[in-house]
Parts: structure tokens; sequence; C-alpha cells
């Protein structure tokens, strides 16, 4: 029994001191080196980090509220499951700032809170298809990339077995295999992919991106769901996702920024499309004709987003936060189109994360 216990203790003291191990969703190992001196060395970076500790600091003293099924999509913003909803994925960000911290500073504190979190989704939450309610699990799925090794082998099967089920749930509904809900469905079945390393899986969401370029964007850059509802609020929406899944195949050592479909559409010419409005060199009024009866809808019901307005250019920002990933260029656009405080570099925390995975 005492040998069996030095043992144990053994293992977790080598666990303490190793070094800590992301995935390739989320940083791979000497890029966490890079992240903790990046943000020892640039002020922005390092305030950047401190309003992320600041909430994992918050977030150890709550406790999780996973609903067993999350909407959103079709509903109006007073539909009381909405509410609870919207209430509920008040969790993601809190994962996603314990994790983050936790690979920062190692503190045990933030990684056992943020696998408290994590598997009290995964036991109580169940897939319905729908890839605009599941989007909404990013930030749980780029958590548990981070900590996943920090997991028990029982855990681990538990929160591995609920995301597959998630996305293969996703990937076989059939609704709505273009625009923005393709897009969305791809970003989380290709996060799910890579984080449980299955590459069948990731093969599929390959050819899938190569089709929703072809299918759901012009060759200027201009995607079908602009068309279909007069909107760069949904513009955005459908290039977002896909630049999100771009920085996970840059992780994997593939280009999808630069790749080219068949009708010319790419990536890079989707965001190239979104830069004049974003610096004001070009206006549109969003919703003056959409073809959708939903924004209509909403837009009765006192939705004001929804109705006809002046795009702001503010929405703008965080696609060409995400863009760094790929695009260090688009940083520089980050700094120039993002609302608030004026900033020198960095705009919000995932562009300091896209600096690491780009190497600027």
């Amino acid at each position: 029994m005492r040998v069996r216990a030095m043992r144990w203790l053994l293992c977790s003291y080598a666990l303490a001191l190793s070094p800590a191990w992301a995935g390739p969703v989320s940083l791979e190992p000497d890029q966490v080196s890079s992240l903790r001196s990046l943000i020892k060395q640039d002020s922005e970076a390092t305030a950047l980090y401190e309003q992320q500790k600041r909430m994992a600091v918050g977030a150890l003293s709550d406790d999780p509220k996973p609903v067993p099924v999350l909407v959103g999509e079709g509903r109006l913003d007073s539909d009381p499951d909405k509410i609870r909803s919207d209430s509920a994925l008040k969790d993601m960000q809190k994962i996603s700032a314990l994790a983050w911290v936790w690979l920062v500073s190692q503190d045990a504190r933030f990684a056992d809170k943020g696998t408290q979190f994590i598997l009290a989704w995964a036991r109580v939450n169940r897939p319905d298809g729908d890839p605009i309610n599941e989007t909404k699990l990013e930030p749980l799925i780029v958590g548990y990339d981070v900590l996943r090794q920090r997991f028990t082998p029982t855990d681990r099967v538990t929160v591995d077995g609920w995301l597959r089920d998630q996305a293969i749930t996703l990937w076989n509904d059939p609704r709505h295999r273009t625009e923005n809900w393709q897009s969305h469905r791809l970003k989380i079945v290709g996060l799910i992919a890579t984080t449980l390393d299955d590459d069948a899986l990731w093969r599929q969401v390959t050819e899938g991106f190569k089709v929703q370029m072809d299918r759901s964007f012009l060759p200027d850059g201009e995607s079908t769901d602009f068309q279909l509802r007069d909107a760069m609020h949904y513009n955005l929406y459908s290039v977002e996702p896909l630049l999100t899944l771009a920085c996970v195949a840059h992780q994997r050592h593939h280009d999808w920024y630069d790749y080219q479909a068949p009708s010319g559409a790419s990536l890079r010419r989707a965001v190239d499309f979104i830069k004049p409005y974003a610096l004001g060199e070009k206006k549109h009024i969003d919703f003056a004709h959409s073809k959708v009866n939903f924004d209509q809808v909403r837009s009765r019901a006192g939705e004001g987003e929804y109705s006809r307005h002046q795009w702001s250019t503010c929405e703008a920002g965080p696609v060409f936060s995400g863009a760094s990933c790929v695009d260090p260029d688009a940083g520089a656009t980050a700094v120039k189109v993002w609302c608030g405080a004026p900033h020198k570099r960095f705009v919000d925390w995932q562009s300091v994360v896209n600096a690491v995975k780009s190497g600027s």
C-alpha cells in the first residue's frame, strides 16, 4: 500500500513539473512558451491576460449551469428557453478564461475548476444538430483542448464521447448545408475532429470546406448570405467561423486561407471584400432588402439590430482579429477598426493567441 502511494505521489509530482501541454486547436508546446514570453514582454498582452485572469478568479467561486439542449436559433430574444440558454452560456467564457490562465500560470486551481465546468456540460448537455446553437460551444472545445491531459482517463472518455456525439449529430443533420449554417457546422466539427485527433472526420471537414467556399461565396469574396440577407452582419457571420477553422488548419500545417475554389472564391478574398466596408470606404444599410422572413419578425419584435440601419464598422473587428492567425496584416486592420480605447498591436485575447500561432 505504501509503495503504491509513493508511486502515485511521484507521478503527481512529475506531472506538476512537466511542461504545459495544450493541443493543436489551442497551442503546441513551443507556442505555450512563446505566449508566456509575450505576456511578460508586451504591456497590451499583459493587460489582456489580466482580464482573463480576473474572469478566471471570479469563476473559482461559481458553479456550472449547463442546460440539456441549447436554444437560440429561430427564437426571439424574449423566448424563455433562449433566455435560459443565454444565461447558461455565460459558462463558456469562464471555461475559456480558466483554461488559458491555467496554461500560462500552471496554477492547478484553474485547471481543476475548468475540468469541473466542462464535465458538467458533458454530463448534462445533448446535441440537437443545429449549428447556430452548437457554435456557441467553441470556447468549451478550445478550453478542453487546453485541459484535456488534466482529465482522468474515465472523465476524458465522458467528454470525448459527448463531443464526438456533437460532431456526428451536426455532420449528419440535413438542414441548411450552405451559407452561415454550414460555416458554423464545419467550424465545430473541425474543432472536435482536431481535439479528438480524428483524421477521418477531419478529411470530411476538409472536403466540406472546399464545397462551402465554392457554393457559398462569389469570386470577389462576397458571401451568398450577403445577397440573401442584404446585411454585412450575416456576411461576417458566414466568414468568421471559417477563419477559426483556417486557423486550426494552419496549426495542422495546411493553408486554407489562400485555397481557391473552382469558382475563384477564397477566404482571403472574403476578408478583402469586407475591408473597405470596415475602413469606412464603403457604406452599407443592413437588412434593407432581406429575403428572410425571420429578419422582419425580429424587426417587428423590436430587435433593432435586424431592422434597416447603417451598418457599424465596429462589427468588423473580430473578423480581422480572427484572420490575424493566418494573415498578420489583418492584425493591423483590426487595430484600425476596433472600437473603444486605442490599441497598438493587440485588440483582444484572441489576437494575442493568434500572434503566437502566426509567429508574428
